[in-house]
């Protein structure tokens, strides 16, 4: 029997600093052969901006559009919005959740020019996000002077705890993985995505740290290949029940509790 497999961490669109993108095609393609079944899709951050809050609403658009096309490949998607862009970005977070029935958001602040840990960029957004019981893919960097610092994750999810969080790619450096890891722990509505890195032992490591019931799958695809991700959770020296439990169960116990 073929094992479900649920990416949270799959981008359409382009990041414009290093021209890497991909269209939904391109992704149901990558996803078909990497053997991922489905993802949660989220607009790349950072990509162009040259009209403002209408080119946000256009990379929402397009996930909303391929989350309606291809209910089978996308249960649901994560919108974007620009914290810069103050009202309109409340405004269009309002749209993602209740016009275009996205679960979310997904968060690149050092992309989008924001810190985590001010709440006056924050605060707006995620009261929306903790009223609605919303969900946060939520990216992180290992420079603790950055404005997605394990330090600053901490800040917003320790203040808005019905906003489930899909913490990506939290194990960088040493120092960045074991804060994040107390994050986990201290925070049951925050999860590990194992995004951006292929190696078995750490997906091993994770489970042993936080529990396979915190650990869930994200490729950060067209950024990192899923097939690598995929396999390197099936290489990892866990039990098939908490393979299962990254691979879906999971991601698919957190959509349950959001319809």
């Amino acid at each position: 029997m073929t094992r479900r497999v649920i990416d949270v961490h799959a981008h359409v669109g382009k990041t414009v600093a290093n021209n890497i993108g991909q269209t939904v095609d391109e992704l149901i393609g990558r996803m078909d052969a990497a053997a991922v079944s489905e993802a949660l899709l989220s607009p790349a951050a950072a990509d162009r901006q040259v009209e403002g809050i209408v080119d946000t609403r256009r990379m929402n658009d397009v996930v909303a559009a391929a989350v309606r096309d291809h209910p089978d490949r996308f249960p649901t998607g994560f919108g974007l919005v620009e914290p810069r862009h103050e009202e309109h970005a409340v405004r269009e977070l309002i749209r993602i959740l209740d016009e275009l029935g996205l679960a979310g958001i997904a968060v690149h602040p050092t992309l989008e020019g924001y810190y985590l840990d001010t709440p006056l960029r924050v605060d707006p957004l995620w009261e929306i996000l903790d009223d609605r019981r919303a969900i946060c893919l939520m990216h992180s960097s290992p420079d603790p002077g950055s404005g997605e610092s394990a330090a600053a994750v901490r800040t917003v999810v320790s203040r808005f705890p019905n906003v489930t969080t899909f913490l990506g790619h939290a194990f960088l450096s040493a120092q960045q993985k074991a804060e994040a890891i107390e994050i986990v722990r201290d925070f049951p509505h925050v999860y590990f995505d194992i995004a951006y890195q292929s190696d078995p032992a750490l997906t091993e490591e994770l489970v042993a740290a936080v529990g396979s019931d915190r650990v869930v799958f994200g490729s950060d695809t067209p950024f990192y290949d899923l097939g690598d991700v995929h396999r390197s959770v099936l290489a990892a020296d866990i039990p098939e029940t908490a393979k299962d439990d990254v691979l879906f169960a999971n991601v698919q116990r957190v959509l349950d509790a959001h319809r």
